[in-house]
């Protein structure tokens, strides 16, 4: 996949974050304001750290991030704990049993040059990361997500509404225009 140092690359890099896709997570706060300044925050697929990092300098004054993924991450804050580590094989215990009021995550599979082979990766990466989410999220908590748009979303958007009171497609100005990824923005779980 080409990368472009567009606006957004050099506002981040002027920003001092660690990637231009905090500005996604920006225009969703802005948008549903769904991450309160006394939220515990669970950041899947955090690396290089930039939800985390702006969440942590942004919005949460006593509030927590703990950030989890399969490749190692350089963003230390006081109030930020990482895990490196397949959520595929954690629970809530792996979370000394403590439950989040907000789940993101900006995690993808590797991609290939096939879009419908994209969207099938996403998609499974997508139902693992909320099998997670539904063990670690706190009744009424919120759910927002990146997957690739394609045929099985869907399906995906409907196991969704039977677990959250609504859900939202949103697709941020920041993303790159050609690009398939959206976000689903899932409001209050219904444990």
């Amino acid at each position: 996949m080409k990368k472009v140092k567009d606006f957004y690359y050099k506002k981040a890099k002027e920003e001092n974050y660690k990637a231009r896709s905090v500005f996604k997570l920006e225009e969703a706060q802005n948008k549903f304001k769904f991450i309160k300044s006394s939220d515990r925050v669970l950041d899947i697929g955090c690396s290089p750290g930039s939800f985390s990092q702006y969440m942590l300098n942004k919005i949460l004054k006593s509030g927590s991030v703990v950030g989890v993924d399969i490749l190692p991450n350089s963003f230390s804050h006081p109030k930020f704990t990482f895990i490196l580590g397949d959520i595929k094989e954690m629970n809530l215990t792996t979370f000394d049993n403590i439950k989040f009021d907000v789940v993101v995550s900006d995690a993808m599979p590797n991609t290939t040059s096939d879009k419908e082979t994209n969207h099938f990766r996403s998609m499974a990466l997508a139902k693992s990361i909320f099998n997670l989410t539904k063990e670690v999220l706190k009744n009424g908590g919120n759910f927002f997500i990146k997957v690739f748009d394609g045929k099985d979303l869907p399906d995906f958007k409907k196991e969704l509404k039977e677990n959250f009171e609504s859900v939202e497609v949103f697709k941020p100005k920041s993303s790159r225009e050609e690009s398939r990824e959206i976000f689903l923005f899932s409001k209050h779980f219904k444990f």
